[in-house]
């Protein structure tokens, strides 16, 4: 009897350990199915980030052409003229190197005495598409 309930307990054994061999790991249809779900939650936090890259970058360009006009009235208090460029400026360091270009890596365009305020300068950037006269250029006197 004893040997008998041995036999069982040990069988018993032999198909627990078989059924954790045959379960243990995954298949590759879960694996495939976790990296897609990782794939599309990465895609759109992606298009989430890259819509508010693009919001800072013009915000950026703003407060960049805030402070290079800064740069101009005080050029202009300082020296009774206009700078001639965005050269005079750097050069005599009422602006930075860094902060006479927009984000998008262009100079910005410096009209000194400005068309719009004839009292002052004119400063703008041409945006995103790099294009002068488009509907995204951003400017001082607006």
């Amino acid at each position: 009897m004893i040997r008998y309930l041995k036999t069982l307990w040990q069988e018993a054994r032999r198909r627990d350990r078989r059924r954790r061999d045959r379960s243990s790991g995954f298949t590759m249809l879960e694996i495939m199915i976790v990296i897609a779900i990782i794939a599309a939650l990465g895609a759109g936090v992606g298009v989430v980030v890259f819509q508010n890259f693009k919001k800072a970058q013009v915000k950026i360009a703003k407060q960049r052409v805030t402070e290079v006009m800064s740069g101009v009235t005080q050029y202009m208090i300082d020296n009774n003229s206009c700078p001639r460029g965005m050269e005079d400026l750097i050069a005599q360091k009422y602006v930075s190197k860094q902060g006479a270009k927009d984000p998008w890596g262009k100079d910005f365009i410096l009209r000194c005495p400005g068309q719009k305020d004839p009292e002052s300068a004119d400063i703008s950037s041409t945006g995103p598409d790099k294009q002068e006269g488009t509907a995204d250029d951003i400017k001082s006197w607006e």
